[in-house]
């Protein structure tokens, strides 16, 4: 028995010599397989990436024809309006003529009664008539005192009779001819009274000092006004008057004659052409703005007034002006881009910008005619980067 305790005693060392060897080996296993690891991951990490294409869409820069305007805004307005109003006070007795009629000048408007104002030239041509036979009835005395004055007189000279005849006489003879020269006054104030009542019954029938249509009838039949009372309104329609103003800076480039583009809101997009008429000789100190008047064709009478319009002054046609998509513009604090791809690669442009066309901008300074610019993804764009254009066209 002492015999068996020694051969397990002794094996014991034995046995855990071999374990211990094994958890060795795998440990050093392990830690070369987790170098091994992190060697491949840093080789990895240190190889250099692939570049990544942009995807981009591009639109080739055109030339346009380009007229240079200046924006003008105002109130449409008859080229004439007149409000006619009455000079003496009376009964309106006939209108002829309503809103909306077109009437020619003289064309008879309205009437006022006339019946008191008829008695009174009645009574200033009787006024008259008589007036005509005292006058003449005192020219027929004066000449009879004439006559007897120039035969007193050359007995006085033969010495027939004495000086006081002869005074008597040419006292007569005076006082004669003051009768005449009174009722010359007279009649001259009749026919003054008789050409008042005529202009007194003109003045009950109101005519159109113009041409033109009824825009407003501010008095009805049988109704009784004072003097200077408007009753009717009258603007001319054809042409009409686009007052508005521009901004003082381009007041050096508005001159007469030059074309407008007219637009109102009733009409959408329809032109209306106009002629600069009148412009100010001075610029508003409030408004900083110079005012200036268009001659608007109307003969269609389409346009009515009192529309608000817009009209663009034509300055000068540019016939090949440069013009990008809005969509090529990219702006980045204050600064406009447009990014010209030629080979594939973005080549960065800073651009100057003009007016703005239905989806279009035109370019004053950094692209030209023919350019190649792109329209999406611009935020990722840079000078130098690679890009794939998946529609239009690159060069």
């Amino acid at each position: 028995m002492s015999y068996r305790a020694e051969r397990v005693t002794n094996s014991m060392p034995s046995f855990f010599s071999r374990r211990i060897c094994t958890s060795l080996t795998l440990f050093l296993l392990v830690l070369s397989v987790s170098s091994c690891s992190r060697d491949a991951s840093q080789q990895a990490a240190s190889a250099p990436a692939s570049p990544q294409l942009i995807v981009i869409t591009t639109k080739p820069v055109e030339t346009r024809e380009l007229k240079r305007t200046v924006e003008m805004v105002g109130t449409l307005g008859g080229w004439e309006e007149v409000t006619i109003s009455n000079e003496m006070p009376g009964t309106v007795e006939k209108i002829v003529v309503d809103l909306g009629d077109r009437v020619k000048k003289g064309q008879l408007l309205l009437r006022f009664d006339q019946r008191e104002v008829r008695l009174a030239l009645t009574q200033t041509e009787a006024n008259l008539e008589a007036g005509n036979k005292a006058l003449a009835q005192a020219q027929a005395e004066w000449r009879d005192a004439d006559t007897n004055f120039k035969r007193v007189k050359q007995l006085h000279d033969e010495g027939v009779i004495a000086t006081s005849q002869l005074d008597i006489a040419q006292s007569r003879f005076d006082a004669i001819e003051a009768q005449v020269r009174a009722r010359e006054a007279d009649l001259g104030r009749f026919r003054a009274l008789v050409e008042l009542a005529r202009k007194r019954i003109s003045d009950t029938e109101i005519t159109a000092p113009i041409a033109g249509e009824v825009r407003q009838k501010l008095v009805s039949i049988g109704e009784t006004v004072k003097e200077k009372t408007p009753m009717l309104h009258l603007v001319v329609t054809d042409p009409l008057k686009f007052q508005g103003t521009v901004p003082e800076r381009f007041a050096p480039e508005i001159q007469v004659e030059q074309a407008v583009d007219v637009q109102v809101e009733a009409f959408g997009d329809t032109i209306f052409p106009a002629v600069v008429q009148r412009v100010s000789p001075a610029v508003d100190v409030q408004t900083r703005s110079l005012s200036l008047e268009a001659r608007v064709p109307n003969v269609s009478r389409t346009l009515k007034p009192g529309f608000f319009a817009k009209g663009q002054i034509v300055l000068g046609v540019n016939p090949r002006a440069i013009f990008a998509p809005e969509e090529a513009i990219y702006t980045y604090v204050g600064i406009n881009k447009a990014f010209v791809i030629h080979d594939g690669v973005a080549q960065e442009r800073q651009v100057k910008m003009g007016q703005r066309l239905a989806g279009w901008v035109e370019v004053l300074d950094g692209l030209q005619a023919g350019d190649v610019v792109a329209t999406a993804a611009l935020p990722q764009l840079y000078q130098g980067a690679k890009v794939n254009v998946s529609n239009g066209k690159g060069s």
